[in-house]
């Protein structure tokens, strides 16, 4: 029969389910003709052959009986198929319920993924805003000029002056010495200060 080629093939759950309810429906039929057939067979026994010979009548009973066992084979071979379209039923609905798990824990790791995802941009945009202030701070500390601010030269009227300790005197303007030896101090170590910064030697005579 076509049946039974067709379930060899796999099949998607519910095409399954539509084999297996056209097989519940044939093994209905058959059953229904094989009722028919010993209704029929009955009858035949039980009427009196007048209109047959007894020859005609013993092969009327064997062809009956005959289409019997065939509608008994047929009946078998669709109980076997539909039991094993049964099987394959049960186990597309093992597999479409281990899917559905499958994929409701996929889901769950996704968005659990996604939380963690989140969680560390924002960890990343918080680092790199203090990557970026702290660049500002190099920038600024890089245009600050130290020495100016430990040495500030500047002047004082006719004198300049460094950390506002003024470089000289004048007749009219007798500036006190210690105030000039503090300048001169000062304008002393600014200078070794410079030195060895820059790594300059002096050569004395």
């Amino acid at each position: 029969m076509d049946l039974l080629s067709q379930v060899e093939q796999p099949l998607c759950l519910e095409c399954m389910r539509v084999v297996s309810e056209k097989f519940d429906r044939e093994f209905e039929d058959i059953n229904r003709d094989i009722k028919a057939y010993e209704a029929c067979l009955e009858r035949l026994e039980e009427e009196s052959p007048s209109g047959l010979s007894e020859a005609e009548f013993l092969r009327e009973k064997e062809k009956v009986e005959e289409e019997e066992k065939k509608l008994e084979a047929a009946i078998g071979e669709i109980e076997k198929q539909r039991m094993d379209v049964g099987h394959q039923l049960q186990e597309l609905e093992q597999k479409s319920k281990n899917f559905e798990e499958l994929e409701e824990r996929f889901w769950h790791e996704f968005n659990d993924y996604r939380l963690q995802l989140a969680t560390h941009q924002e960890e990343r945009d918080a680092i790199l805003a203090k990557i970026e202030v702290t660049q500002i701070q190099i920038e600024q500390l890089k245009q600050t000029n130290v020495l100016n601010d430990a040495f500030h030269i500047f002047h004082d009227g006719d004198f300049g002056t460094i950390n506002n300790f003024r470089l000289g005197r004048l007749p009219k303007i007798p500036v006190e010495w210690d105030e000039i030896n503090a300048a001169w101090g000062q304008a002393c170590l600014l200078l070794h200060t410079m030195a060895t910064h820059s790594g300059a030697k002096f050569s004395y005579p």
